[in-house]
C-alpha cells in the first residue's frame, strides 16, 4: 500500500511538471495516449523495452507507436485503441522496473502526446539514383552467400568488412593504387553491369568493390569517398534489410533517403562530389513519408521500424590524377581556403556572421545562463589594491565586475545588446561604467589599466593573427606591472563537465558550413572537439514573462578557435607578457600573466 502512494505521488508531481514544461495535460481519464513518466531517452529506454513489456506480460495487443524525445527522462506511447492501452497499464503501471536497479515504472493518461515530425524540404541530391527491386529475391540470396564471413575476416568497429580488387581505407576513404588485391571482383557481379545498361546507365566495369556486412545497430560515419582515386559513378547494391542513409551537403542541408533491400544505389555528378553520405547506428530507423499538401515535403515521423542484418555491396572505379571536377568544397585536388590562409576580410567576414551578429540574437538568452563569476576570476579580481583600473574586455553581461566601490571598472563590449544586458547588471555598482568597443582596436590610451580580464574572448578571432593583435592588444592597455587573466576554451574537455556521458561513444556524423569561402565543421554540443576551427550551434530559446521558452526559437552558429594545451601560452609570450600561472579549469586554459 505504502509502494502505492510512493507511486501516486510521484505520477502527481510528474504530471505537474509535464504540464508546465509541454503543456501536455495528464488525465485519470483513460485514452490511446499513455506517458512513460521515469523512462525515457536519456535513462536508455529502447522501443525493444516496450515490446518486451508487452509480450513479458503476454498481452495480446498490437506494437504501440513509440515516442522518445532526446535528452528526456520520459517518453509516450500511442495504442491503437482505449482498450488496449487501459491493459497495458494496468498490467505495468508501478509493476514493471524501469531501470536495472529494479526502479518501478509508474504512466499517467495524457490528452497528447507531442508532435516530433520533422519537415525535410529539399529533394534528393543531384545525381542520386536509386533503382529499387534490381535484384530478385533468389539472386539476393545467391550474393549474400557469395561471401564467407569467418571470424578472420576483416571487423571495423562499426561492421565487417572484405575488399576485393582494392583495399579501401576507411582513414583516407581511398586506396592504395601500387598495392592490388589477388582477390577481384566476383564473376557473379556481371549481371549487374548489363542490368544496368537497361536502366540506361552505361558506366563500364568497376575494379573494386568493398563488401560492409552491418549488423542492427551498426553505421558508418558521414564522409565523401575521396575524389582523386575515384571516377565518377559509385554504386551500391544493398541486400538484407532497408536502411536510412543521412546525406548532408556542406551548405546545412540534411536529406534522409531510404535505401531499400534489393536496391541499386548510384551516386553521380553532385551526389558522388559535394554531399557526405553516412548511415546513423541506432537499432530502429525513423519512417519517413511523403506529405504532398501544398507542396511536396519528406517528413522523418515519430515512428520507428526495425533493421535487420545488412549487407552493401560498394563498387567504384579507380583512376589516377588529380580531380578535375566542378566541385571544389570536399574535393582534394582542389586549393583550399583555410583558417590558416585566410586573407582579413574574409576573417571579419567570418566573425561578423558567427560572432557579432549572433551575439546580437543571443544577449537575452546568453546573458539568463551566465549568473556570476568563476572562482578563480572572482579571486583575481577580489586581489585588486584600492584604487585600482580593471578592464573587464569582452565583459558579456557583466558578471565579472564586483560590487566593489573602490575600484574603477571599465566593462567593454563590443555588442550592443549584450552591453544592454551589462547595463542591468552593474548599473548599481559604484565606480563601474561600460563602453562599447571592438578589443583588437581599442580606442582607450596605452598603459590605462592595472588589471585586464578577458575571458572566453580570443577564441572567437578566426586567425592566428587577429589573436595576436588581440592580445597585444590587452598587452598596449596594461600599465607596466599590470597584470591580466585570459581565458580560452580548450580542445581537450576529457577533464570538465562538458562532456555528455550518453554521447562519449557518439558517432559524429558530421555537417560542414561554407561561410566566406571556408569549410567550418558544425561540432557536435556535449561531444570531445574534433576540429580547432569549429562552428558551435547555440539552440536560441525567447524570453517571455521573465522565463526562458521550454523549445528552442532557432539554432545559430557561433565560431570558435578551440586552443590546444600552451598556444595561449605561447601567444602571451610572443606579444611580451610574462606568465605567472597557466592552468586548467573546466574546459578551458587559463593564463595569469604580467606586463613587464
Amino acid at each position: 500500500m505504502d509502494e502505492d502512494k510512493k507511486t501516486e505521488r510521484k505520477r502527481k508531481r510528474f504530471a505537474a511538471r509535464l504540464k508546465s514544461s509541454k503543456d501536455i495535460t495528464c488525465t485519470d481519464t483513460p485514452g490511446p495516449n499513455i506517458v512513460l513518466c521515469n523512462a525515457g531517452q536519456a535513462t536508455g529506454l529502447e522501443k525493444d523495452s516496450v515490446f518486451k513489456l508487452i509480450s513479458g506480460n503476454r498481452l495480446e495487443i498490437p506494437l504501440p507507436k513509440f515516442i522518445a524525445e532526446k535528452g528526456e527522462t520520459h517518453s509516450f506511447l500511442v495504442f491503437g485503441t482505449i482498450e488496449d492501452a487501459v491493459l497495458f497499464y494496468n498490467s505495468c503501471n508501478g509493476k514493471a522496473k524501469a531501470d536495472e536497479n529494479g526502479t518501478p515504472l509508474y504512466m499517467n493518461f495524457v490528452e497528447k502526446v507531442p508532435n516530433t515530425e520533422i519537415i525535410c524540404p529539399h529533394a534528393n541530391p543531384e545525381g542520386l539514383s536509386i533503382l529499387n527491386n534490381f535484384i530478385t529475391e533468389s539472386e539476393e540470396q545467391k550474393f549474400l552467400q557469395l561471401f564467407d564471413w569467418t571470424p578472420e575476416t576483416s571487423s571495423l568497429k562499426n561492421r565487417q568488412v572484405k575488399h576485393y580488387g582494392y583495399e579501401f581505407r576507411y582513414g583516407s576513404n581511398d586506396v592504395d593504387l601500387t598495392q592490388p588485391l589477388i582477390e577481384k571482383i566476383p564473376n557473379e557481379c556481371d549481371i549487374l553491369w548489363e542490368r544496368l545498361k537497361e536502366h540506361g546507365f552505361d558506366v563500364g566495369v568497376p575494379d573494386q568493390l568493398t563488401v560492409n556486412k552491418y549488423s542492427p545497430g551498426q553505421g558508418i560515419p558521414s564522409h565523401v569517398d575521396r575524389h582523386s582515386p575515384f571516377g565518377d559513378s559509385i554504386l551500391s547494391l544493398s541486400l538484407g534489410s532497408d536502411v536510412v542513409m543521412d546525406w548532408k551537403h556542406h551548405s546545412g542541408k540534411y536529406v534522409p533517403v531510404v535505401v531499400p533491400a534489393r536496391s541499386m544505389l548510384i551516386m553521380q555528378n553532385e551526389a558522388r562530389y559535394d554531399w557526405q553520405h553516412g548511415i546513423t547506428p541506432r537499432t530502429y530507423d525513423p519512417v519517413i513519408a511523403q506529405h504532398t499538401g501544398g507542396q511536396s515535403a519528406r517528413v522523418i515521423t515519430s515512428d520507428t521500424v526495425p533493421r535487420a542484418t545488412r549487407t552493401s555491396l560498394t563498387f567504384r572505379w579507380t583512376r589516377r590524377g588529380a580531380c578535375r571536377c566542378q566541385y571544389h568544397t570536399l574535393c582534394d585536388s582542389a586549393d583550399k581556403v583555410t583558417p590558416d590562409n585566410l586573407d582579413n576580410d574574409l576573417a571579419a567576414n567570418i566573425e561578423e556572421l558567427h560572432v557579432h551578429q549572433v551575439y546580437e540574437q543571443i544577449a537575452g538568452h546568453f546573458s539568463s545562463t551566465r549568473h556570476k563569476a568563476w572562482p578563480r576570476v572572482a579571486q583575481f579580481v577580489a586581489r585588486a589594491p584600492r584604487g585600482a583600473v580593471l578592464l573587464d574586455l569582452g565583459c558579456g553581461n557583466g558578471k565579472n565586475i564586483l560590487p566593489r566601490d573602490d575600484l574603477v571598472q571599465l566593462a567593454c563590449e563590443r555588442s550592443a545588446s549584450l552591453l544592454a544586458e551589462c547595463a542591468a547588471h552593474t548599473r548599481a555598482v559604484a565606480g563601474a561604467d561600460r563602453v562599447r568597443l571592438d578589443l583588437r582596436l581599442a580606442a582607450l590610451r596605452d598603459g590605462v589599466a592595472d588589471l585586464v580580464l578577458c575571458i572566453a574572448v580570443i577564441h572567437h578571432f578566426s586567425t592566428q593573427a587577429r589573436r595576436l593583435e588581440a592580445v597585444s592588444s590587452i598587452h598596449r592597455l596594461l600599465r607596466s606591472g599590470g597584470r591580466a587573466l585570459i581565458t580560452v576554451w580548450a580542445k581537450d574537455q576529457t577533464e570538465s563537465n562538458y562532456l555528455c556521458h550518453n554521447k562519449l561513444n557518439h558517432a559524429e556524423t558530421e555537417t560542414q558550413v561554407t561561410v566566406a569561402g571556408v569549410n567550418l565543421p558544425v561540432h557536435e554540443n556535449r561531444t570531445q572537439f574534433k576540429h580547432q576551427d569549429l562552428l558551435v550551434p547555440w539552440k536560441l530559446r525567447k524570453i517571455k514573462h521573465d522565463k526562458l521558452e521550454h523549445k528552442p526559437d532557432t539554432t545559430l552558429l557561433r565560431y570558435y578557435h578551440v586552443f590546444e594545451e600552451n598556444e595561449l601560452d605561447q601567444l602571451c609570450q610572443q606579444v611580451g607578457f610574462h606568465i605567472e600561472d597557466t592552468y586548467y579549469e573546466e574546459g578551458n586554459w587559463c593564463v595569469e600573466c604580467i606586463k613587464q
